[in-house]
């Protein structure tokens, strides 16, 4: 009977550490035509855009994790004091916004800066800024992994 819990709990930690991959979404004007975004890797973390002439690639960017611990202590701490608890505690991550800014870089060398976010359970976007200052919209669907 233990190992057949050993073997859920190592199944649960397994998948719980897989990356995430998001594909770009092209709909529209939209001027990527092409890329993914891979993190919770650490260094292997890895941003892949594709315009129609030019690929550009950034990788190892550091992943930010924040939440407003005082706006969510004044919202829940009175009122849902376990809420409260689960979310200081690091057990409830709705709350958690995610970002992401880095420069990725065409093998020409030309650059973009892009800065990403989002909540728990939500596809990144943002925006991407080129060298001559055109901002570029960026939009990620669905995860896998």
């Amino acid at each position: 009977m233990n190992k057949f819990y050993l073997s859920i709990l190592a199944i649960v930690w397994l998948t719980g550490c897989a990356s995430h991959i998001h594909q770009v979404v092209r709909e529209g004007n939209a001027p990527f035509i092409d890329g993914e975004l891979i993190h919770d890797q650490g260094e292997s973390n890895r941003l892949v855009l594709e315009v129609s002439n030019r690929r550009y690639e950034a990788h190892g960017f550091a992943v930010e994790r924040q939440s407003n611990l005082a706006a969510l202590r004044k919202r829940y701490y009175v009122s849902n004091r376990k809420h409260w608890e689960q979310i200081f505690a690091g057990l409830d991550t709705d709350h958690v916004v995610y970002s992401i800014n880095t420069v990725a870089i065409s093998p020409d060398g030309s650059k973009i800066s892009c800065h990403l976010t989002w909540v728990s359970r939500a596809n990144p976007s943002g925006v991407c800024t080129d060298q001559g200052g055109a901002v570029l919209p960026v939009q990620f669907n669905g995860m896998r992994g």
